[in-house]
C-alpha cells in the first residue's frame, strides 16, 4: 500500500548518476599480508566490531582534517583540501569531531563501509563553524585482525555552516552515561532489533512509534517516555538535577511490551499530575499517575482500528475535562477486496475517533454526535487542536495522507458542540500528503497561521511537469499529482478568515514527516523545526 514508496523508487532509479570515487589511497605505508579469503558470510556481531574498528581509524583521519594535518595521500584532493582548510584559523580546543559508520559490507575479505563525519569548531573570528561530511571508504583484514586501508572516496556530500549564534551540541553521550538502558537497548537503533526480535511480535521498519515529553514525578523537571516496536519494552526516562536522566524503576509499570504508536502525558482526573495514555493495537491504555511513583491502569479505550498514527487531547467542550481525538492511516476499509484507493484521493483510511472526557476516568465516543464523521475515511497522520477563528473554543486541523485535508471549526448547534469541515472553503485543503501540521501566528498580525508538513520530491516535479506526463483532458490529475511534489505549505490567515499559501520559502523543509513552531532564540519570533526524511542522492538538489 505504500505508493509514495513507490513512486519516490521509481524516480530515483531514473535520476541517479554515479558517484566517483578517489582510487586507493594508502595511509598505512606498505601493504601487509591479508588473511585468506572468507567465503562465509560475518555474523551480525562480526560486523558491529568491524564497524567499531573502522569508526576508530576514521577518527583519526577526521582529527587530522581538523587540525590541517591532512594525510600526504589526500594533500592533492580539492575537496579534503578545502574542508582542512576552512578550519586553519580555529581553536584546536574548541574542535569536536564525530564519525559514524552508517552502512557496512562484504565481499570476500574486502570490507566496505559509508560513514559520516561531523566537525565542529571556533574560528578566530568567534564564529561557530560546522561540516557534515559523508563518504566511502574500503578495507582489508591483515592476518592478525588488523584493518588496512584501501581507499576513502572524495566527499560525497558535504554540508557547510558558519554562524556567529551558538548551535545546539549532541549531548546524548553525556546525559546517558550512567544510564544502562540507552546503550543496550535504544542506542542500537531500528535495524539492530530487526535482525533479532520476530516480526510476530510486532516490530516493522514501517510503523510508527512516538514519544511524550512530561513531568512524571513532578520536580519540574520534563522526563521522556519513548514507545518502542513490539518485543521491546517502553522506557520511561526521569530528568535529574544534574541534567542527567535515568531510567524509571521497573516497579513504576512503564515498561510496556505491546506495539506501542503514541503516547500522551496529560492530565486526565483534574488532580494536577501527569497521567499517561498509549496507543496498542489493544486500545488506548489509561494509566494514573499515582503520587509520582508509578503508572496504575485504569481502563482502555475500545477503537474500531488498531494503525493509531496519533494521539491528541484538548477541552473540545470546555466541560473542564480532557477529551481525545485519535487519528488512524490505515483501517479495516485499506484491506477490502474493492479498496477505493487513489494516490491523489484515497477513501479507504481508518476511522478517527474523538472521545469526550466525562470526568472519574470515563469517556464517551461522540465522532458521529459531534459532526467528525464527515470524512472520516483518510489515511490520517496527524492532528492539531487550535482556536484558529479567535471565539474561545478549540478548532481541529488534520493532516491526511493520499488526499486532502481538514479543517473542522468547533461551533454550538442545538445548545451542543458540533464540528463543520471547511477546509475547501478556507483554502486549507492543501493535497500535498499531509504528515504534520503546527499552528502558530508567525507574522505577529493577531492571526494564527497553519504549516503543513508533506511530500516533496524534486524528480517528481520534473517528471509530473513533462507535457506527456498525463493527456491533456486529465489536467485535474496531473494538477493533484504536481501538488503532492510541491512539498510544505504555509497557510498565512487573512482578516476574513481564509487562508493564502505564503509561498516557497519553506519548502526547504523537504519531505516533512514532523514540524512545530517555536521561539528558539527567544527573540519573539516563531521559528521552524522540521523533522524530515529522503534527503539522498548524489545531487543535493535532487529527491
Amino acid at each position: 500500500m505504500h505508493f509514495k514508496f513507490l513512486f519516490l523508487f521509481l524516480a530515483a532509479l531514473l535520476l541517479c548518476s554515479a558517484c566517483n570515487k578517489k582510487q586507493g589511497k594508502d595511509l598505512d605505508g606498505p601493504e601487509t599480508k591479508v588473511r585468506t579469503a572468507q567465503h562465509q558470510r560475518p555474523t551480525i556481531k562480526e560486523s558491529e566490531q568491524l564497524a567499531a574498528q573502522i569508526e576508530t581509524e576514521l577518527m583519526q583521519f577526521a582529527q587530522r582534517i581538523a587540525s590541517g594535518d591532512l594525510p600526504d595521500p589526500f594533500t592533492n584532493d580539492e575537496q579534503w583540501s578545502q574542508l582542512s582548510g576552512r578550519l586553519t584559523n580555529s581553536s584546536k580546543e574548541s574542535h569536536k569531531v564525530k564519525v559514524s559508520i552508517f552502512e557496512i559490507s562484504h565481499d570476500k575479505n574486502i570490507i566496505q563501509a559509508s560513514a559520516n563525519m561531523e566537525i565542529k569548531a571556533r574560528l578566530d573570528n568567534q564564529n561557530y563553524f560546522g561540516q557534515i561530511t559523508r563518504f566511502k571508504s574500503s578495507w582489508s583484514e591483515n592476518a592478525d585482525g588488523k584493518l588496512k586501508v584501501l581507499e576513502i572516496s572524495a566527499p560525497l556530500q558535504t554540508v557547510l555552516n558558519e554562524s556567529p549564534a551558538l548551535w545546539f551540541s549532541d549531548e546524548t553521550e553525556r546525559l546517558t552515561s550512567n544510564e544502562p538502558a540507552f546503550e543496550e537497548h535504544l542506542s542500537k537503533g531500528l535495524d539492530f532489533w530487526l535482525k533479532r526480535i520476530e516480526s510476530i511480535h510486532g516490530i516493522d521498519a514501517f510503523i510508527n512509534n512516538g514519544m511524550a515529553v512530561g513531568d512524571f514525578d513532578g520536580d519540574g523537571r520534563d522526563d521522556i517516555y519513548v514507545c518502542q516496536p513490539g518485543g521491546l519494552p517502553n522506557r520511561l526516562f526521569l530528568h535529574r538535577a544534574n541534567h542527567t536522566i535515568t531510567e524509571a524503576p521497573e516497579k513504576t509499570g512503564a515498561n510496556f511490551l505491546d506495539h506501542t504508536s503514541a503516547a500522551l502525558f496529560i492530565d486526565i482526573d483534574n488532580d494536577g499530575d501527569q497521567d499517561l495514555t498509549l496507543a496498542t493495537p489493544s486500545g488506548i491504555v489509561l494509566l494514573e499517575n499515582d503520587k509520582h511513583q508509578s503508572l496504575t491502569a485504569r481502563g482502555i479505550l475500545q477503537t474500531d482500528e488498531v494503525d493509531c498514527h496519533s494521539l491528541t487531547a484538548t477541552d473540545f467542550d470546555l466541560d473542564g475535562n480532557l477529551d481525545l481525538l485519535i487519528t488512524f492511516a490505515l483501517g479495516s476499509r485499506s484491506l477490502d477486496d474493492d479498496s477505493s484507493f487513489r494516490f491523489d484521493d484515497a477513501r479507504d483510511g481508518g476511522s478517527n475517533q474523538l472521545f469526550r472526557g466525562d470526568g472519574n476516568w470515563s469517556f464517551s465516543e461522540v465522532t458521529a454526535l459531534s459532526g467528525l464523521s464527515e470524512g472520516n475515511d483518510r489515511h490520517s497522520l496527524a492532528a492539531s487542536w487550535h482556536d484558529y477563528d479567535l471565539d474561545g473554543d478549540p478548532d481541529l486541523y488534520i493532516a491526511n495522507d493520499y488526499g486532502p485535508n481538514q479543517l473542522y471549526r468547533n461551533d454550538i448547534r442545538n445548545g451542543t458542540r458540533f464540528f463543520t469541515e471547511i477546509a475547501k472553503e478556507t483554502g486549507t485543503e492543501d493535497r500535498g500528503a499531509g504528515m504534520s501540521v503546527s499552528w502558530a501566528d508567525y507574522n505577529r498580525d493577531g492571526l494564527p497561521d497553519l504549516y503543513v508538513g508533506n511530500m516533496y520530491s524534486n524528480a517528481g516535479k520534473r517528471i509530473t511537469g513533462l507535457n506527456g506526463f498525463l493527456p491533456k483532458n486529465k489536467a485535474k490529475l496531473t494538477k493533484h499529482y504536481r501538488r503532492f511534489a510541491k512539498g510544505n505549505t504555509l497557510f498565512m490567515q487573512k482578516k476574513d478568515g481564509e487562508f493564502i499559501d505564503a509561498g516557497t520559502a519553506t519548502t526547504m523543509g523537504r519531505w516533512a514527516w514532523s514540524s512545530v513552531f517555536a521561539d528558539l532564540d527567544n527573540d519573539g519570533w516563531e521559528d521552524l523545526i522540521v523533522a524530515n526524511g529522503y534527503i539522498s542522492g548524489p545531487r543535493p538538489d535532487d529527491l
